[in-house]
Order: C-alpha cells, then sequence, then structure tokens
C-alpha cells in the first residue's frame, strides 16, 4: 500500500444515509464519519421480496455516493417492515399511519435491514432481520400515535426506540436492526476487514 492508497484507508468512512438513527448508531460507536444523503428511488419492484428490496436499495445508496468519492469507504443502509411478505414502507399521512399501524397490533411482523459496506469494486452486503410483537392496540390509540408525528419518517409508521416501545410486548433478534442499523454484525464485518482497527484507533 501506497502513501496516497494508505491515506485514503485511513479516512473515515461515509454515511449515505440522511436518518438520524443510523448516524445516532455510530456516534455512539465513536466511529468518526462524514454524511451524504443519495437520492435514491425506494420502490419495491414488482414480486419483490422485503429482504432482496432492502439488499438492493442499500447497494445502490452506496453506489451513487461512491461514484463520487473513489477510494473512500461508504456505508449504506435500507429498512422495512413487513407483514405476510407485504412491505410497509412509511406513512403519507397520519391516517396512513393508523392504518399500518392496525394491520401490526397484535401480532407478529419482520424488520429487515440491509447493510452495504463498499470501496471501489469491494463490495460486502447483507440482510438482518428481526421479529417483533406488538400488543393490540385500540383505534383511539392508533388514531393518537399517529397525531404525535413520531410515524411520519418511519419504515411500518412506529419507533421503537420512541413513543411506539409502549406498544412492543417483545422482539425476537436485533434491537439495532429495527432501528434501521445492524449494530452487531456491522461490528463484526468491518473488525473483520480491519476497518475497527483503524477508524479507532485499535489495538
Amino acid at each position: 500500500m501506497n502513501f496516497g492508497e494508505q491515506t485514503l484507508y485511513l479516512q473515515p468512512p461515509i454515511l449515505a444515509s440522511a436518518s438520524p438513527r443510523r448516524r445516532q448508531w455510530l456516534e455512539a460507536m465513536q466511529i468518526p464519519f462524514e454524511l451524504w444523503a443519495p437520492e435514491v428511488d425506494e420502490s419495491p419492484l414488482p414480486d419483490e421480496e422485503p429482504e432482496a428490496m432492502v439488499e438492493r436499495l442499500a447497494r445502490a445508496k452506496a453506489e451513487g455516493v461512491v461514484a463520487l468519492n473513489p477510494g473512500r469507504w461508504v456505508i449504506a443502509a435500507d429498512t422495512t417492515v413487513a407483514v405476510d411478505h407485504h412491505v410497509l414502507g412509511k406513512p403519507t399521512d397520519a391516517a396512513d399511519a393508523a392504518r399500518m399501524l392496525g394491520l401490526l397490533q397484535g401480532r407478529r411482523h419482520e424488520v429487515h435491514t440491509g447493510l452495504c459496506l463498499r470501496r471501489d469494486a469491494e463490495i460486502h452486503s447483507f440482510v438482518d432481520t428481526a421479529e417483533v410483537y406488538l400488543r393490540p392496540v385500540s383505534e383511539a390509540r392508533r388514531l393518537w400515535y399517529a397525531s404525535t408525528g413520531e410515524p411520519m419518517d418511519k419504515a411500518g409508521a412506529y419507533a421503537a426506540q420512541g413513543i411506539a416501545a409502549l406498544f412492543i410486548e417483545r422482539i425476537e433478534g436485533s434491537f439495532p436492526t429495527v432501528m434501521g442499523f445492524p449494530v452487531e454484525r456491522f461490528s463484526e464485518l468491518v473488525a473483520r476487514l480491519g476497518l475497527l482497527q483503524s477508524w479507532l484507533g485499535m489495538p
């Protein structure tokens, strides 16, 4: 590795996301990073499974940023909520949020987060899935929750780390995955690649 390559290798990664939750997880791990929010059409393809969709979108987000930042590591992710293989994206308004909660309440659903770590042509991607069980939630409470504004930019119309925690019976799998950043598998990946040590100055 020459000096120029080493300098690029030691530069902080770029987080290709506008999500404050993903930013908070990197900050919690004290990983330095730069922000770049790409614009990607997040519409599912015909007959596309939720797991395939989030991995495809994570890779697409990374690809757009990598193209403009050669030699830099880029982290991108995408999250969706699925019930009976039906994708629930972000609600369009409060009524739509209440409708989504009606579909989820009193039953199990899946939260899929795809993550892509990429530098130039080197690509590492995976999907992590958690199962979430919501307690029965009355229509009045669903409407009240929708009116708080919390669900408006969240897949599935709820935030497990916010008010909606009151509705969650249990989570089987990674809580960070439900929040949109699979910390456990991400940290395992970057440690295996030697990146965590470089970014944090770890021995």
